[in-house]
């Protein structure tokens, strides 16, 4: 387990067990708004801050508010608010730092991790959706409601989170079915 963690962040295990419980927050926190099978890839990266260690299936999923009741053919569909999606990945990008920053915490750190700087690359993506269907969010801007959100969507999961960190540290990567099943308690297989 140990060696896979130390290969990452140019062998700093404390960067790749951070990295991993930002990866590890923002799929809890897309499960929980979005429910299962919507992560597709959660992985260790060599750069922290990429976006490819975190991939859903759809780069617009729809918040839960705004879908039909269930899954048979002919249901009324709700309304899909644009400010809703946009919402939702704000509070998406700002998971990963959330959940960092609580494992941090945890280990008397929690100031060397400045939410308003963190994971940039999160926040440009996030503009970036938002211009694309008509919404501002300047990527400079820091977005004190979506962090506040994540953190507390994040609240009391912390053994699931672990859960999912320790399935990265030990696998470095996972498909969707094996984030599923970390979040909701499941064992996965080697």
């Amino acid at each position: 387990m140990a060696n896979n963690a130390d290969d990452l962040g140019g062998n700093n295990h404390d960067a790749a067990v951070r990295q991993a419980h930002m990866r590890a927050g923002q799929a809890v926190v897309c499960v929980t708004l979005f429910g299962a099978r919507v992560v597709k890839n959660l992985a260790l990266t060599p750069d922290p801050d990429s976006e490819a260690g975190f991939e859903t299936y759809s780069r617009l999923p729809v918040p839960l508010t705004s879908r039909p009741n269930s899954h048979r053919r002919g249901d009324e569909r709700k309304p899909i608010a644009v400010e809703a999606i946009v919402d939702a990945h704000g509070v998406l990008a700002y998971a990963g730092v959330a959940a960092a920053r609580a494992w941090m915490r945890s280990h008397g750190q929690a100031d060397e991790l400045d939410p308003r700087s963190a994971n940039l690359a999160a926040r440009e993506a996030l503009s970036k959706l938002a211009s694309s269907i008509g919404v501002e969010r300047p990527s400079d801007h820091f977005y004190e409601e979506y962090f506040d959100e994540a953190v507390r969507l994040l609240e009391g999961q912390e053994p699931v989170v672990q859960r999912v960190v320790e399935g990265l540290l030990t696998h470095r990567a996972l498909n969707g079915n094996r984030v599923d099943a970390l979040i909701l308690g499941e064992e996965i297989g080697g």
